[in-house]
């Protein structure tokens, strides 16, 4: 059974990630972008001392100051204070979404090793929403807005040799039932979407494996086309045959999402009652360290989360 929140009131709360990485500067970035909606306000969260950093201006809207007294530590590297910093800037935010002080937040990248290191219990933003919001089939819907590029992952941070035994029919099912609600969110009546296939060649008739036999008749139970090889199924999305595709793990996701839209990739968190995005790309610490990045990630970011909240 899902939580009850409150109405959700206009507002984005930015969290500042990990403040080691580029995630504070995207947060400013997107907003002198333009790029929440009229009527959507920001409120930065996190410790303030990471936010001055940043080079925040009143302008850019006002800090929800954690208060750990911690001070922002060097750029390019991780550290468990970059951790409790990341961790107790995601915690404030979800605090006001439950107070019905926010309606939906932008998560700027955090490193799962800083997380760890830091005591933090979870291992990533999706498995904390889930839990907080108490929706378990919450899922990461992945795209780039701009270039209509839509896809979801029926399994996420896992190694790779795990995959085949964790995908079961209803992983797959919440996975593209996610992703047809995501696009009937953003105004497709009917989204054609497509199943990738596990193995090469969506396992040549059996010969390259066998994982298709069973998926073969779950894709046409939720009337997806496919098993597809996975390469095709990119090569059609991105020609616009399909307007979204059913992956299976992370990389058979994002090495062609970030190869067909580059760094402007979006991570939405669909099944729960409030909105989250995030930068669909790492805390790039070498970018961080040498004082450059690319914000498109941010700015797509934001535009996503309050084009969602003033719907």
């Amino acid at each position: 059974m899902s939580a009850t929140f409150p109405r959700l009131p206009k507002i984005l709360a930015f969290t500042c990630g990990d403040p080691a990485g580029v995630g504070p500067r995207g947060a400013l970035a997107s907003v002198r972008a333009g790029a929440l909606s009229v009527g959507v306000s920001p409120v930065l969260v996190g410790e303030a001392s990471v936010w001055r950093r940043a080079g925040w201006r009143s302008s850019d809207g006002p800090i929800r100051d954690t208060a750990l007294g911690l001070a922002a530590p060097r750029s390019g590297r991780s550290t468990v204070d970059g951790g409790k910093i990341a961790a107790a800037s995601f915690e404030e935010a979800l605090r006001l979404i439950a107070r019905g002080l926010a309606g939906g937040v932008v998560t700027a990248p955090i490193s799962k090793t800083a997380w760890s290191q830091a005591g933090y219990p979870w291992r990533d933003h999706t498995e904390r929403l889930a839990d907080f919001a108490g929706t378990p089939d919450a899922q990461m819907v992945l795209g780039v807005p701009s270039r209509r590029l839509w896809c979801a992952v029926a399994t996420r941070h896992i190694p790779l040799k795990e995959v085949p035994q964790s995908l079961n029919a209803r992983a797959v099912t919440a996975c593209a039932r996610a992703l047809d609600a995501a696009l009937h969110r953003l105004g497709l009546k009917k989204p054609r979407l497509a199943l990738c296939g596990l193995n090469p060649h969506a396992g040549e008739g059996g010969l390259i494996g066998t994982e298709e036999r069973a998926l073969a008749p779950l894709a046409r139970r939720l009337r997806l086309d496919g098993p597809l090889p996975a390469d095709s199924a990119w090569r059609l999305h991105a020609a616009g045959v399909y307007d979204g595709l059913v992956c299976l793990y992370h990389d058979q996701a994002l090495i062609a999402l970030k190869a067909l839209g580059g760094l402007a990739g979006v991570n939405w968190t669909v099944g729960i009652p409030f909105v989250r995005t995030s930068p669909a790309h790492g805390v790039a610490y070498d970018a961080a360290a040498a004082g450059h990045f690319d914000p498109a990630a941010a700015i797509e970011s934001a535009r996503l989360a309050a084009r969602l909240l003033a719907a």
